[in-house]
């Protein structure tokens, strides 16, 4: 399986995930969290890039805070393990399904 169609079976399964983030200036090492949509995003200047946004429950990260929420480029994500004997997550507060950055989702809570 891809890491992208694993991506989408976490989002549809509810399961939460481990994943390496390889993003060139962020911090290397496992993050944790509840992935509640994949989508295709238009930058301002009209560069697609491909993402997911995650309510970040464990792991590195470069900002203060966790859990809170993550957005994520799908290309610098390596690793993906769904942790299914964690059992399904609740949806994360702030959660909102129908904002515009998911014009066009691959897959969503």
């Amino acid at each position: 399986m891809t890491k992208l169609e694993l991506l989408i079976e976490s989002v549809e399964k509810r399961l939460p995930i481990s994943f390496q983030y390889n993003k060139r200036g962020k911090i290397e090492g496992v993050r944790t969290g509840n992935v509640h949509a994949v989508f295709i995003f238009t930058s301002k200047a009209g560069v697609q890039s491909t993402k997911a946004d995650m309510y970040q429950t464990e792991g590195v990260s470069d900002t203060a805070g966790i859990p809170d929420w993550r957005p994520f480029n799908i290309e610098d994500i390596t690793d993906v393990k769904i942790l299914e004997e964690a059992g399904q997550f609740e949806v994360a507060d702030g959660y909102n399904p129908n904002c515009d950055k998911y014009d066009k989702p691959l897959a969503k809570i």
